[in-house]
């Protein structure tokens, strides 16, 4: 990245609609607070790390549906993470409803290139495409009885992941992951869980040098590590208890020198340096 350069985005995760719930009449309030601020900052996209809606069966669709015309309110490019409550609704239409041909791409913006992973790839919602991925998919379900609601990079996503890296090394790009399911423990709790590959992936990752930061959803509360000169930073919740933790976005700051986490909620800034 250029020394003058600067990028600004919006980041958002697990809203969690639901019209029924005690806050979802709130969310559409939230949101544009969240849209206000993002242009107030000049954030030039935004980006959604996974768990739209919390609802399963008939409702998810309806659901996904109005909350991402919410968020298309934004005056610019908005990026959707699938999370694990999103793929309630089923991945063929959850990526016709969203735009996207597939659940793991990349975009690259000012010289930074994003690489967004599908962490549901295997999982107990999708059927394994490989017999790998079916030996995946069994160890950790049935072996390791890993949450049900997490999951596993695939076989050939991985390889889709460690060619980007490699281009992307090859090219001296700048990279951040995005990720709706956290990589490393101290980024989430026993409860939430981690993507089931989480080691594996992980050590991937720490072999690049170009790799500024991964950054996720799904733990709702924020949570930061250092791995191999690696940032892991797990974005706050949209939804919380109580007025002041709900409605919560941040915007971010990239340039040379470091990486800048501001938030709406009056949480103190964080500042990421460079590697």
């Amino acid at each position: 990245m250029c020394k003058d350069t600067t990028l600004k985005f919006g980041i958002i995760t697990d809203i969690h609609y639901n019209p029924e719930s005690e806050t979802g009449n709130q969310t559409e309030a939230g949101l544009e607070r969240c849209i206000e601020s993002w242009k107030r900052e000049g954030a030039e996209f935004v980006i959604q790390l996974g768990d739209l809606i919390s609802r399963e069966g008939p409702e998810a669709e309806a659901d996904l549906i109005v909350v991402r015309d919410m968020l298309a309110r934004f005056p610019g490019k908005v990026y959707h993470v699938a999370g694990n409550h999103c793929l309630a609704v089923p991945p063929k239409r959850y990526k016709e409803l969203m735009g996207l041909d597939s659940l793991y791409y990349t975009f690259t913006a000012h010289g930074t290139r994003f690489i967004i992973l599908d962490g549901m790839d295997v999982s107990v919602i999708n059927e394994p495409q490989t017999e790998a991925d079916h030996h995946l998919l069994e160890y950790y379900r049935d072996t390791i009885k890993a949450p049900f609601y997490c999951g596993a990079i695939g076989t050939q996503q991985l390889e889709w992941l460690v060619n980007e890296l490699d281009l992307a090394l090859s090219n001296e790009v700048p990279v951040i992951i995005l990720s709706h399911l956290p990589l490393l423990k101290e980024t989430s709790d026993p409860i939430h869980g981690l993507l089931w590959n989480h080691k594996e992936v992980s050590a991937i990752l720490l072999r690049y040098s170009n790799l500024r930061a991964v950054l996720s959803g799904h733990y709702h509360s924020a949570a930061r590590a250092v791995r191999g000169g690696i940032q892991f930073f797990a974005v706050s919740a949209f939804t919380g208890n109580g007025e002041q933790s709900y409605a919560r976005c941040h915007t971010i700051e990239i340039t040379a020198s470091g990486i800048q986490i501001i938030s709406t909620d009056g949480t103190p800034t964080m500042n990421i340096l460079a590697r």
